[in-house]
Order: C-alpha cells, then sequence, then structure tokens
C-alpha cells in the first residue's frame, strides 16, 4: 500500500503528497514523454522523466499532464534538472484523487492483471 507523506515546505503555498505514480507529459509541439511523478499538490508536481528529452522543455512552456484518477491537465515548466521538471498547473488540482486510484492491497492482484510487460503476454 502506498502511502503519501505529507512535506512540510513553508516556501509552497499548498501541501504536497510525496509518492510514485506514472504520467505522461505532452508538450504543444507535440513532444510525449513518459515519467514518474515524485511530489504532487494542488498547484503543481515534480516529474521524473524515464528518458531526457532529444529537445528539452523550457521554461514557460505550455504542456499536458495526464494522469490516473486526475485525467489531462494544462500546465508549465517553472524548471527543469536534466530529465526532472517542476510543473504548475494552470487551475488546482484535487491530489487525493490521484492518492486514491493507485489502490490498496485489497485490490493489488487485480492490478497486477492490468500490468503489460512490452514483449511478454499479459499475466491472467
Amino acid at each position: 500500500m502506498i502511502k503519501p507523506i505529507a512535506v512540510n515546505d513553508t516556501r509552497r503555498a499548498s501541501r504536497r503528497q510525496n509518492f510514485m505514480i506514472r504520467a505522461t507529459i505532452g508538450s504543444e509541439s507535440g513532444q510525449q514523454h513518459a515519467g514518474r511523478v515524485r511530489d504532487l499538490s494542488a498547484e503543481g508536481l515534480k516529474i521524473e522523466l524515464d528518458d531526457a528529452p532529444v529537445t528539452p522543455m523550457k521554461r514557460g512552456e505550455t504542456v499536458f499532464i495526464e494522469m490516473r484518477g486526475i485525467g489531462r491537465v494544462k500546465a508549465s515548466i517553472v524548471w527543469r534538472r536534466s530529465h526532472w521538471y517542476g510543473v504548475r498547473f494552470d487551475r488546482p488540482i484535487k491530489p487525493e484523487r490521484a492518492v486514491k486510484s493507485v489502490g490498496t492491497r485489497a485490490n493489488a492482484a487485480e492490478l497486477a492483471k492490468l500490468v503489460v510487460v512490452p514483449g511478454r503476454a499479459a499475466a491472467r
């Protein structure tokens, strides 16, 4: 079971949840990258991309974040370090929706059936 950890950081206006969930970030130019959300708040997130983009997204660039429980959200890049990005949402979200969508130990077996590893048959 994933247990979110509240991060006390006085620089932030919103409380952040520290956990890991898969997400996709896409730019208006058509770039799309998969990654892991590491920090999530109502106003933004930190994402670690699986691979560093050939053309890095720039500060201020408009992007779209897609993640389970939240859906597609318009945002902008606020910082970048290699394949790590800080993103601010255009409108606040409800981060607890992403946390709730991850699941619990009770439904872990059912969720595991949905995992597909490239090059392998899905578990049944």
